[in-house]
C-alpha cells in the first residue's frame, strides 16, 4: 500500500517546497500591481482624499492620477502625496513616492519607491512607507535616511510617531553628526 502512495506523497510534498519558494522570491503586492496591466473600474485624475476629526483636518492624501478596483475595494496611485498635519503648532508630515494603494478596508496606504518625507527641517528617505487607519505611526522600510539638525541617521527600519512628532529607529541604526 505504501509504495502506492509514495510516489504521490513525494508529489505533494514537491509542489508544496515549490509553493514556498514561490511565495517567499517573488515580489510582494506593493510591486505587482503596476508591473501589469489591472482592469480598473473606474480612472480619476488628481485624486484628494481627507480624513477629519474632532473639528480638524487630520490628514489629506492626493494622487495624479488613481485606478479604483471595485471588487477589491482598492485605490492604485500614481505620485501620491500624503499630508499628516497633526497638533496645531506642529509643522505638517508630508510623504510623497512614485506610486501607491489604498486598502479601503483596511484602512491601510502604502507608498514605494523612492520615498521622500519631511517636517520642518527633518528630511527622511527610504523605499517603502506604510499608514494604517487608526495607528499613530507611519512605517518606513528599506534604506531609511533621516538627515536635519546636524545629524543623518541610516537604518532599515524605522517609526514616525505621528502625535509624539518623534523617530523611532528599530533596526541597525548607524549615525553621523555633523559639527556646523
Amino acid at each position: 500500500m505504501f509504495k502506492r502512495i509514495a510516489p504521490l506523497l513525494l508529489s505533494i510534498m514537491l509542489m508544496l517546497f515549490l509553493l514556498n519558494i514561490f511565495w517567499r522570491d517573488t515580489p510582494g503586492p506593493q510591486k505587482v500591481d503596476f508591473d501589469r496591466d489591472l482592469e480598473v473600474d473606474l480612472n480619476i485624475k488628481e485624486l484628494t482624499l481627507t480624513q477629519s476629526g474632532q473639528d480638524k483636518k487630520l490628514w489629506e492624501l492626493s494622487a495624479r492620477q488613481a485606478g479604483f478596483m471595485r471588487k477589491e475595494n482598492i485605490y492604485l496611485l500614481e505620485d501620491p502625496v500624503m499630508t499628516y498635519f497633526g497638533e496645531e503648532n506642529d509643522e505638517p508630515l508630508r510623504i510623497l513616492a512614485a506610486r501607491g494603494r489604498i486598502h479601503q478596508d483596511s484602512g491601510t496606504v502604502h507608498m514605494w519607491p523612492d520615498v521622500e518625507a519631511w517636517s520642518g527641517d527633518l528630511y527622511t528617505t527610504s523605499e517603502k512607507a506604510t499608514y494604517t487607519e487608526g495607528d499613530a505611526h507611519v512605517l518606513l522600510e528599506d534604506n531609511v535616511t533621516f538627515t536635519g539638525r546636524g545629524i543623518t541617521v541610516n537604518t532599515p527600519r524605522a517609526l514616525i510617531m505621528l502625535e509624539e512628532n518623534k523617530v523611532v529607529a528599530t533596526r541597525g541604526v548607524r549615525t553621523s553628526i555633523r559639527g556646523d
